[in-house]
Formats: C-alpha cells, structure tokens, sequence
C-alpha cells in the first residue's frame, strides 16, 4: 500500500514537472512587470569617419501593453522622451531632431527558453542631428532602424541595452558635403542601465 502511494506521489510530481516545463517551453508571450521604462548612457558615442562624439543620453518610453507576443517586427511601444545632455558631449554636441514617438518593435531574443539572455528590440522613426567641426548633419532616413539588445540577468530582470553590433547604421538625411555617408552608435557594455520610470527598479520579465 505504501509503494502503491509512494508510486502514485511520484508520478504526480513527474506529471507535474513535465506540465510545467511544456508550458514553459511553449509560452507564446513576455511578461513585463511596468509599462514604462527609461535608459541612460553615459557615454553613447556616434562614430563616423568624420568624428567621434560622447554624450550623455537618455531616453524614456513605454510598452503598448504588459502583454509582449514573441511575434518579430511587432510594434510593442513607443520612445516618448529623448535627453541629449549636450554640455556633456565631447568632440561636437548632437541633439533629437523628430520630436517622439519613436517607434519600438520586438526583434527576437538569444538563449534557450526557459533560459532567455537578451531580447532584442528595434528603434525607428529616429532623426538626429551631429554638430562638429562647424558642420551640422542630419541622420536617420525613413529605412533606418537601429537595433538594440536588452540584457537579462539570472532573475530575468533587464539589466542594460546597447546598440546591436552591425545593426546600429544611420544614414545621413541633410547635411554638407563634409558631412559622413553613415555612422553607428556604440556603447559601453555595462552603460545603457534600464529602470522603471521615475524610480530605481529593473523591470522583470516573465514567459507566459
């Protein structure tokens, strides 16, 4: 009788752990713990092969909803507010030239679920503009989109996002002749830090 009982507790608790696990494997969405965010760096660079230019940066914004579909090129949200502290910026200044919303679009994530390492999030809409060297150029076409990967830490908070390597081009709109063809942004790979508005909190992610 005891076997009988032990054998049925076990099998139960398997059942349990394998329902568990499906569910998770298959959970179709992303759960945020807000809806608005912010991000600061402090030393964002936009590299061309006219100059190199830091400045501090922050951006805010806010999910449509909670509710996040693993679905690619969805648009989830939107940039509400950009600061360029410009008296920070060495080599030139730069400043937001298209007032927000910029748009936010989910991209996809790396790692293996439930194990989730970056979510990847796709900024468009975007102008900005590069003063240096008496020189004021305008970047960001109607094709451009800049790329971003939002890291996670073991408890599924978001930590940082930094420019994606080779997916962080934008293209010169207006400028003079002097002014660079193109150029990325770039930054440091603990700077980027994401917060919940207006507090300290990381935002946390959960599969649903």
């Amino acid at each position: 009788m005891r076997n009988t009982i032990k054998l049925g507790l076990t099998a139960l608790m398997a059942a349990m752990l394998l329902a568990s696990a499906l569910s998770t494997a298959s959970a179709r969405n992303f759960e945020v713990s807000n809806q608005t965010f912010n991000a600061t760096w402090s030393r964002l660079e936009f590299q061309s092969s006219l100059v190199t230019i830091r400045c501090l940066v922050t951006i805010e914004g806010s999910f449509h909803s909670r509710t996040i579909p693993k679905i690619e090129r969805l648009l989830i949200g939107s940039v509400t507010k950009i600061q360029i502290k410009e008296d920070s910026c060495t080599n030139g200044r730069a400043r937001p030239e298209r007032p927000p919303p910029w748009h936010l679009t989910y991209e996809g994530f790396t790692g293996r679920l439930p194990n989730i390492e970056t979510i990847r999030l796709l900024l468009s809409r975007f102008q900005f503009a590069i003063i240096a060297l008496g020189v004021t150029c305008k970047y960001g076409t109607s094709t451009d989109n800049l790329t971003g990967s939002a890291a996670l830490n073991a408890g599924r908070e978001v930590t940082n996002i930094q420019p994606l390597t080779g997916r962080n081009i934008a293209n010169l709109l207006e400028g003079g002749g002097l002014c660079p063809a193109s150029g990325t942004l770039v930054g440091g790979p603990s700077d980027g830090i994401v917060r919940l508005l207006e507090t300290t909190m990381r935002i946390r992610v959960a599969l649903i």
